[in-house]
């Protein structure tokens, strides 16, 4: 009874090993890979500039909300009560300009940052897909049947292969 537990366990070792074997597993640094590819500076570049843009954009027209209000503020200090009761309509106008002009700064700001996350995400679609078919691809050359991300923190141990030199080296880059 003890040899056939001794060889069952035998077994069941040499079978774990050969399965752990068998399961070629690699990682990459896909924050990395991607900081090295000229797709990504050029797309980075050019969100920059665009955020520079909307950025310019809001500044100028809060400048001008600014100065419209520095002025009414300036024209109305040193009023009496009695002047401003006699232009009390105006001021409610002014009230009503300003909350329209606030809106219209939100607005802008919102309507920039969807600017931004639409032509980040139409800039990084092409990247990330040029990116994974090459990892793809160098997984099937190597044979490996896992990739780990190891940007990502849900790899805790990475001590099989990094294949981005082999990812690198598949879409030239140096």
């Amino acid at each position: 009874m003890k040899k056939i537990t001794g060889v069952f366990l035998l077994v069941v070792l040499v079978g774990v090993f050969q399965f752990a074997k068998a399961q070629n597993v690699a990682h990459i640094n896909s924050m990395e890979l991607l900081s090295l590819m000229p797709e990504k500076i050029s797309a980075d570049d050019q969100l920059k500039t665009l955020a520079d843009q909307k950025r310019a954009e809001i500044r100028k027209q809060e400048e001008s909300f600014t100065a419209k209000y520095e002025k009414i503020q300036k024209d109305l200090k040193g009023k009496s009560q009695a002047d401003l009761d006699k232009i009390k309509d105006q001021i409610e106008k002014y009230e009503e300009d300003f909350q329209k002009d606030q809106q219209s700064l939100v607005s802008l700001r919102e309507e920039a940052s969807k600017a931004l996350d639409q032509k980040q995400g139409d800039l990084y679609e092409p990247i990330m897909k040029k990116a994974q078919d090459a990892i793809n691809a160098v997984a099937k050359e190597k044979g490996y049947l896992y990739i780990f991300d190891t940007s990502q923190p849900s790899l805790l141990y990475a001590e099989g292969p990094n294949i981005l030199n082999d990812v690198k080296a598949k879409l030239g880059l140096k």
